[in-house]
């Protein structure tokens, strides 16, 4: 069997859902995102982190209630425009699941186990990423709990170069810290980000294991010119990911105007 997840990211939405931002309307986009997602039937959404602009209550609420009618649960974290505190006050309910105080939330998907982390620095100085060191702890706990579990991990910032400089200055500043962690455990297969608004496939190579795959995902809204742009580079996006029970996993990115396969 296989478990499909749509990971939607930087949705950076507004108090205002007609207001723009830097020319962008991101409500309306993100609606339409959303439109392009429903004929997947995902089994169940990702949100990776800048929901809100400005970390705005008002701003939750309206994502939750865009994505309630899809029915599924949903998988949230915190990325640097948020306000950690009014999302996980917002997102109380059932259906949606997000990082624990300590930053960490272990989620048993059946075959798969997917783990979400808080990547937020505070303070930083323009955004940039970072994973506490109680945060790394316990993601050293939690892997080695479930040795035999494939294993997704999810974040904000993302954890390899890509090639853009001023924004590879704002990632996860110890991301060697992170691999240290990840490398020894071949249950880790994959790890998914938000933050860069582009899209991004990066095979991470470690000495005793396969490579773990990196994947950043393009915003729903704004969207950052890849090195190597492809025509459509300037739609928003998300990224369906589908996690096999055999431990194997596919993914492909979906732009607005493409037709289902």
């Amino acid at each position: 069997m296989t478990l499909t997840l749509a990971q939607i990211t930087d949705t950076h939405l507004l108090s205002d859902p007609d207001a723009r931002l830097r020319g962008c309307p991101t409500w309306q986009t993100l609606q339409t995102v959303l439109r392009q997602v429903a004929p997947y039937q995902p089994d169940g959404l990702l949100l990776t982190g800048d929901l809100a602009e400005r970390g705005d209550a008002i701003a939750y609420e309206r994502l939750r209630e865009a994505i309630a009618p899809f029915n599924r649960p949903a998988y949230w974290l915190p990325g640097n425009h948020d306000n950690v505190a009014t999302a996980a006050q917002v997102f109380q309910a059932d259906w949606l699941q997000g990082p624990a105080a300590h930053g960490l939330q272990s989620i048993d998907l059946g075959a798969w186990r997917l783990v979400l982390l808080n990547s937020v620095k505070s303070p930083a100085r323009y955004g940039e990423g970072e994973l506490s060191p109680t945060l790394l702890t316990a993601l050293a706990d939690t892997l080695a709990s479930h040795p035999a579990q494939p294993t997704a991990i999810a974040l904000h910032h993302h954890p390899v170069p890509t090639g853009i400089d001023w924004l590879d200055q704002i990632q996860v500043q110890n991301a060697n810290d992170l691999w240290a962690i990840l490398d020894p455990h071949p249950q880790v297969q994959l790890v998914v980000c938000g933050h860069i608004h582009l899209d991004l496939h990066h095979r991470h190579q470690r000495p005793a294991a396969a490579p773990i795959a990196v994947y950043g995902t393009p915003s729903t809204g704004l969207q950052l010119k890849h090195p190597h742009p492809t025509p459509d580079h300037h739609q928003p996006g998300f990224r369906l990911l589908s996690l096999n029970d055999d431990g194997s996993h596919h993914t492909r990115m979906v732009r607005v105007g493409e037709r289902e396969e």
